[in-house]
């Protein structure tokens, strides 16, 4: 999560060889590959009865930290059929299953339609940078299945994002006499409320069947030296959510234009620059009348026994973005959002091993290709 890191491995080192040694019985291709210089993935390969492209089922193997919940956070516990711990729903849940659905197809010998890659990702949580550099060396794909928290129901579309700093610099005096000064937080303050007038903006021009509108989050507010001096500097951490349809690096430029007409309009006497983006992600944009979702969709119904499950929108980001322009792409998977990266983060057994059901049935499907 961009925090200093000392430890000699990648970051998901110990659990990528966990997966190695379950896979080495199988006899499978496996390349295991650095995403970063502490990041590392593993993709295993299936062959299929085509070879004309790959279904590439994908899970992240990276969680965020967890300060909030303490050392118990890694020790896992089981209450019933609830596992507890951090990561468990976000994404070592989808993993499992995704792991459950491919052993199976491999312990039965059964050839599916299409190959098969299993990619275990690095670094989804903060940059993305495992599945960026998959896409770089990829075989063709036909199809995607990324697995994230859905209660097990299709997600064809979420938002895209950017993530920047807006510096505000004033001029600092004695906090005796104020009025001398340029106050920096002063200026922030007035940023934070122009940014809600920004967004409900967008949201009259920008609009999705599934999401609700583009949304502009303030996340960080850091300003001011000393407690007896007016502050001269203050920076805003940006977390700015864009739909379907709208570029997030020209979303972040039109947002910077805007301000500094607005700065200048109002006679600011703040001074104010931007960071360059820490993080850029597209939206996912699956159609809502592609062939392979809406067979995928018909398997989640069959398994969860319930004919009034429809395609859903989410307003969080996945890997899953950066192949919908290649290829017809769905956000699918076991647990419920509400707890990933909460205190007490879950996850239901029963609903692990349903969904590799419904995996292993989406790659075993002569699904449509759209």
């Amino acid at each position: 999560m961009g925090r200093e890191y000392s430890a000699n491995e990648p970051v998901e080192h110990q659990v990528i060889d966990r997966i190695v040694d379950l896979f080495r019985t199988y006899d499978v291709e496996m390349v295991r590959s650095s995403c970063s210089p502490i990041h590392e993935q593993l993709a295993i390969r299936i062959p299929g009865r085509r070879r004309d492209g790959i279904t590439l089922l994908e899970s992240h193997v990276d969680t965020v930290p967890a300060d909030d919940w303490g050392p118990s956070a890694f020790q896992p516990r089981i209450d019933g059929t609830l596992l507890f711990g951090r990561g468990a729903c976000d994404d070592k849940g989808p993993l499992t299953s995704m792991i459950l659905a491919v052993c199976e197809i491999l312990e039965t010998r059964i050839t599916p339609p299409t190959d098969i890659v299993l990619l275990c990702a690095g670094d989804e949580e903060y940059a993305q940078t495992g599945i960026r550099s998959y896409v770089n060396t990829m075989p063709p794909l036909v199809r995607g299945v990324f697995g994230e928290p859905t209660s097990s129901i299709p997600v064809l579309q979420h938002k895209g994002t950017v993530r920047w700093d807006i510096v505000v610099r004033g001029r600092s005096v004695h906090s005796s006499r104020p009025e001398l000064g340029i106050d920096a937080i002063r200026g922030a303050i007035a940023i934070y409320s122009w940014i809600d007038q920004w967004q409900a903006e967008l949201r009259k021009l920008f609009q999705s069947e599934l999401l609700t509108g583009p949304s502009i989050c303030v996340t960080m507010l850091q300003g001011g030296r000393t407690r007896n001096a007016v502050a001269d500097e203050c920076r805003l951490s940006v977390d700015f959510r864009v739909t379907p349809g709208m570029d997030p690096e020209q979303s972040r430029k039109d947002l910077v234009a805007a301000l500094d007409r607005w700065t200048a309009s109002t006679h600011a006497p703040w001074i104010i620059a931007h960071t360059e983006p820490q993080v850029t992600t597209p939206a996912l944009a699956t159609s809502l009348s592609d062939p392979f979702s809406h067979a995928a969709l018909a398997i989640c119904r069959r398994e969860l026994g319930r004919d009034d499950v429809q395609f859903m929108g989410a307003p969080y980001g996945t890997d899953a973005a950066w192949v919908s322009s290649i290829c017809p792409a769905i956000v699918l998977g076991p647990g419920c959002i509400d707890y990933a990266h909460a205190i007490d983060e879950r996850i239901d057994l029963n609903d692990v091993v349903r969904c590799a059901r419904i995996y292993r049935d989406i790659v075993m499907s002569e699904l449509p290709r759209s």
